[in-house]
C-alpha cells in the first residue's frame, strides 16, 4: 500500500498474508538461526535480521517485558518475543466490524506506564458505520489484555466518528505521554466534509477533528482543560459529534496542534519527561517533513508543505509574517523519497555516543532511514540504512540482551541489533569520597530537567561530572520511589551490554534505597532500567579514579564487622552515641574513629552498615555526613510506614572529631556496623586496598541453586568461590545480597568464614519480603571464599561488581 500519498499502489506492504518465518527462516521449522540480509543495509557493528512475515504491517510497538506488538491494516494483532514472531494472533478483528480498504484499517497502539497494573491498552482502527455516507469512520478504544489476548468484549470508545470521508490521510498513531494523557494524530482524510469536491483546508478548521493531533484523558477520552483551545470561546467537545458538512463551527478542545495533512507516525523521546515529541507528516508532491510536536502550533498545510508553499520546492519564500505557521525541524524532497513513515527516537547510552539524542525516521518509498542528530542536523546523503521499503513503522525494545530496533519493511518484520561489548575489568582503583552525598538525579523534576517517572521497561542514561579517563567506576546511592507492581532497578555501565543483575527490588507504594558500585563508561555514563513503572533518584557518594601503581589515600581495609551503635540499647563503652541538639533534623551522632577495629586518624571514609527501624504511621529518611555538617538534599536510606527495618551500605568522610552524624526523619531506631575504611593521603603508599571493577555478575541465586541451595536459617551459613575475575588472593569483595521471598522477620550477614559475627548486613522485617543491600566484605582464604549465613529460611541472590586488591 502507497499508504499516504493521496493515491493507492499494492505492492510490498500489500502483500497476501504470508506463513510465519520462525528463527529458522523457513515456515513451520526448528528454532536456528535467523536470516541476515545478504545486501549491507545497516553500518558496521549492527545486524539486520529477518524476524517473520505479516501482510499490510501498520504499526511496530512494545510491552514492558520486551514483547514486540505487531499490527496489521486487515485487523490482526500479532506478537513477537524472543525474536520470534509468535503464531496465534492477540487480536483478530471481524471483518464486519473493520474497513481495511485503501490506507484504512487497524493502524495505531499504545499502551501507558501502568499496563503492568491495569493490562490496558489503546487502538486507533477504521470502523464499519452505516450511518455516514462513506460507511466509514475511525474510532479510538481502550481495551484489556489478558495475557497474551487483547479482549474485544472489554472495548471502550472514546473518540469515534473521526472523518475517513477520502479513505486515505487517516493518520492514526497513538501515544501516551508522560503526563499521561492519551495523543492522537488525525489525517485530514483526503476530502473535506464540509465541500468534498473543493479545496481540501480541514487541517485549518479548528472545528474538525482532522488534520490535527488530539490530546484526550487516556481513560475517558475527554478534552484536557489545559488544551490550547479547551477554553476559546464557543469551545465544543468534539470527540463524537462526527465531521461531517452539518457539524457546528465551534473550535475542537480536543485539539492540540493543527496544519497536518497526514501525520500517520509521531513519537516522543523516551531519554526525558518533558512530552518531547516528533510528528512525522507526509506531504502531497514536493516535500516531506517532522514536526516538532508543540501545543497551539500551527504546520501550516495545506498553505505550507515543508519549508515551503505548497506545491514548491527551495528556493523558496518564507511564510509570510504574521501567519503564525511553525516551521519544520527538517524536510526533505521527492528527489530522496515520496512518503515520510515512522520515526524513533534513540534510547541515549546504548549505541555509540553519535546516536545519543538522536532521532530515526523513515521513508517507505525509498527505503531510506535517515539519522537525525541531537544537533539537528540531518545528512541525507548518508542514510543509516537503506533497502527498507514499504516501511510502516519501528520502535526500540529492551530486550534481555539489550537494545533492539524493529521495523516493518513491506510484510517483513526486522530487528536492528547493534554488538556492545561486556564491560571489561577496570584497572585498579582508589576511592574519592565526595564531602557530602550529591544528589545528580531525580525524575520526580526536584533536580533535573526530567519530571516523569521512568516506564516499565524503561531506561535513563546518567552522565556524571567526571574525567572520564581516569575515573572509571562510581559509588551511588540508588532510590527506587513507589514502584507501580512489584519490579527491580538494574544499573551498568553505558554502551555495554546488559547484565543479569539487579540492584533494588521494591514493591507498590514503597521508597527503597540501595548503594551501587557502578562501572562508567568512556563518557562518565550508566545506564539504569527499571522493570516496574517508579521514579528513581541517584545520589553520588563518590569516585573511583585509576591508580596503577602504590597510592596512599583511597585504599580500603575490610574490618570483621563491628557494631558501634545501637541506640535500641543502653550507652557503654561499645556503644557510643550521642543526641546533639541541632536546628534541622534530628541527629545521632556516633563516634566511629579508633572503634570497632578503625584507626584513631588517617581515616578519608568509613563504610558503615546503617540498619534503622522506621516508625509506624509514616516513611523515614536518613541522610549520613561527617559530624557537624548541616542536612543536605540527598538521602542513604528510606524506611516505609507501618514500623519498617531497613538497611544499607554507608561510605562518609569523619568530621574533626572522628564521628558521623546520621540525620533522621521519622526513624526510630538506628543500629551502625563498622564494615571497613578508606585511607587519606597521610597513609603509607601501598598497592593493597585498590579497587577493580569487574563485570557484573551474578554467583549466587538459590532458587535455581547457583552456587549453593536455599538458606535454612537459624545462623546456618553457606559459602562461595568467586568467579576467576576475582584472584584467589582478593582481599575484599563487592557484591549485592539480596534476600528473595523471606519466610519471616531476620537477617543476613556476609563474612569471610570462621566465627560468626553478631551483625548484619541486610533484614526482612515480614514473610515475603525481597530485600537488597550493598556490601564491602573481607573475603576469606586465600583461595577466596564468601560465607553467607541467614536467621530465617530465605532465598539468596548473589551480584558482585567488583574486588578489592591484597
Amino acid at each position: 500500500m502507497h499508504w499516504m500519498r493521496g493515491r493507492w499502489l499494492v505492492g510490498a506492504a500489500l502483500l497476501a498474508l504470508s506463513a510465519v518465518v520462525t528463527t529458522s527462516g523457513v515456515t513451520g521449522g526448528a528454532a536456528a538461526a535467523a536470516p541476515v540480509r545478504a545486501e549491507s543495509l545497516v553500518p558496521g557493528g549492527f545486524t539486520d535480521t529477518a524476524i517473520g512475515t505479516a501482510s499490510q504491517i501498520t504499526t511496530v510497538s512494545s510491552l514492558p517485558d520486551g514483547t514486540v506488538v505487531v499490527l496489521t491494516q486487515n485487523g490482526t494483532v500479532r506478537l513477537a518475543r524472543g525474536g520470534v514472531l509468535q503464531p496465534t494472533p492477540a487480536l483478530t478483528m471481524p471483518a464486519g466490524r473493520l474497513c481495511a480498504t485503501v490506507e484504512k484499517g487497524l493502524l495505531g497502539f499504545a499502551i501507558s506506564g501502568d499496563f503492568l497494573v491495569d493490562h490496558q491498552v489503546w487502538m486507533y482502527y477504521t470502523a464499519t458505520d452505516p450511518a455516514v455516507a462513506s460507511g466509514c469512520v475511525n474510532r479510538v478504544s481502550r481495551f484489556t489484555m489478558n495475557g497474551d489476548s487483547i479482549d474485544l468484549a472489554s472495548e471502550v470508545v472514546l473518540v469515534d466518528n473521526i472523518g475517513a470521508i477520502g479513505g486515505n490521510h487517516n493518520g492514526g498513531d497513538l501515544e501516551i505521554g508522560a503526563d499521561g494523557s492519551l495523543f492522537i494524530s488525525v489525517g485530514d482524510s483526503g476530502k473535506n466534509p464540509r465541500n468534498p469536491a473543493g479545496a481540501n483546508t480541514q487541517a485549518q478548521d479548528l472545528s474538525l477533528l482532522n488534520g490535527k493531533i488530539l490530546r484526550v484523558d487516556r481513560m475517558t477520552g475527554a478534552a484536557l482543560a489545559d488544551n490550547p483551545l479547551a477554553n476559546a470561546p464557543g469551545a465544543a467537545d468534539c470527540r463524537i459529534r462526527g465531521n461531517d458538512p452539518s457539524t457546528p463551527g465551534t473550535p475542537c478542545r480536543e485539539l492540540y496542534a493543527w496544519g497536518l495533512r497526514n501525520p500517520f507516525r509521531f513519537a516522543f523521546d523516551p531519554n526525558d519527561g518533558n512530552q518531547t515529541f516528533f510528528i512525522n507528516d507526509v506531504g502531497q508532491n514536493t516535500r516531506e517533513e517532522i514536526d516538532r510536536g508543540t501545543p497551539g502550533a500551527n504546520y501550516g498545510w495545506p498553505i505550507r508543505e515543508g519549508v515551503c508553499a505548497q506545491g514548491a520546492n527551495p528556493p523558496c519564500a518564507a511564510a509570510p509574517a504574521g501567519a503564525g505557521y511553525t516551521e519544520p525541524l527538517t524536510d526533505y524532497s521527492h528527489a530522496l523519497g515520496t512518503f515520510i513513515t515512522g520515526g524513533a527516537f534513540i534510547p541515549n547510552g546504548f549505541w555509540p555516543k553519535a546516536y545519543d539524542g538522536g532521532y530515526l525516521f523513515g521513508d517507505g518509498g525509498s527505503g531510506k532511514i535517515w539519522l537525525r542528530q541531537a544537533s539537528g542536523a540531518v545528512d541525507y546523503n548518508a542514510p543509516f540504512a537503506t533497502g527498507a521499503a514499504g516501511m510502516s513503522d519501528m520502535a526500540f525494545v529492551q530486550e534481555g540482551g539489550g537494545l533492539a530496533l524493529y521495523y516493518s519493511s513491506g510484510a517483513s518484520l526486522r530487528r536492528v541489533t547493534y554488538a556492545a561489548p561486556a564491560q571489561a575489568a577496570s584497572g585498579p582503583l582508589t576511592f574519592r569520597a565526595v564531602a557530602q552525598g550529591t544528589r545528580v538525579y531525580d525524575s520526580r523534576g526536584a533536580n533535573d530537567a526530567s519530571i516523569a517517572p521512568l516506564r516499565a521497561g524503561g531506561t535513563r542514561y546518567i552522565t556524571l561530572p567526571v574525567d572520564a579517563a581516569t575515573t572509571r567506576a562510581a559509588l551511588v546511592n540508588l532510590t527506587f520511589v513507589n514502584p507501580r507492581t512489584p519490579g527491580y532497578l538494574t544499573a551498568w555501565a553505558g554502551r555495554t551490554a546488559k547484565p543479569t543483575i539487579s540492584n533494588i527490588n521494591g514493591v507498590p507504594g514503597e521508597v527503597v534505597a540501595n548503594a551501587g558500585m557502578v562501572p562508567l563508561d568512556a563518557d562518565g555514563g550508566f545506564i539504569v532500567s527499571t522493570y516496574s513503572t517508579a521514579d528513581i533518584v541517584v545520589d553520588v557518594l563518590g569516585y573511583f579514579d585509576s591508580s596503577p601503581g602504590a597510592a596512599a589515600a583511597g585504599r580500603f581495609t575490610p574490618l570483621s564487622p563491628t557494631r558501634i551503635a545501637d541506640t535500641r540499647e543502653a550507652l557503654g563503652p561499645a556503644n557510643r552515641y550521642s543526641r546533639p541538639a541541632t536546628s534541622d533534623l534530628p541527629v545521632v551522632r556516633v563516634q566511629v574513629a579508633a572503634r570497632g577495629g578503625m584507626p584513631a586518624s588517617g581515616i578519608g571514609a568509613v563504610a558503615l552498615s546503617v540498619t534503622v527501624l522506621g516508625q509506624q504511621g509514616a516513611g523515614g529518611v536518613l541522610y549520613a555526613s561527617a559530624s557537624g555538617a548541616p542536612y543536605k538534599l540527598s538521602s542513604n536510606l528510606n524506611t516505609n510506614a507501618g514500623g519498617d527495618i531497613r538497611a544499607n551500605l554507608v561510605v562518609v568522610p569523619l568530621g574533626a572529631d572522628g564521628a558521623v552524624d546520621l540525620h533522621l526523619l521519622n526513624i526510630t531506631d538506628v543500629v551502625v556496623d563498622v564494615e571497613g575504611w578508606f585511607t587519606d593521603a597521610s597513609q603509607p603508599a601501598s598497592t593493597s586496598g585498590r579497587f577493580v571493577s569487574t563485570p557484573l555478575q551474578r554467583i549466587v541465586d538459590t532458587r535455581i541453586a547457583l552456587g549453593f541451595g536455599q538458606l535454612p536459617g537459624g545462623g546456618v551459613s553457606s559459602s562461595v568461590t568467586p568467579p576467576a575475575t576475582v584472584p584467589a588472593d582478593a582481599l575484599a569483595l563487592a557484591h549485592n545480597v539480596t534476600i528473595v521471598d523471606s519466610t519471616g522477620p531476620g537477617w543476613v550477614t556476609p563474612y569471610p568464614g570462621g566465627a560468626l559475627p553478631l551483625v548484619s548486613a541486610g533484614n526482612a522485617s515480614a514473610a515475603g519480603q525481597i530485600r537488597a543491600v550493598l556490601s564491602l566484605t573481607e573475603l576469606g582464604g586465600p583461595p577466596a571464599a564468601m560465607s553467607y549465613a541467614t536467621y530465617m529460611r530465605t532465598d539468596l541472590v548473589v551480584d558482585i561488581s567488583g574486588y578489592f586488591t591484597r
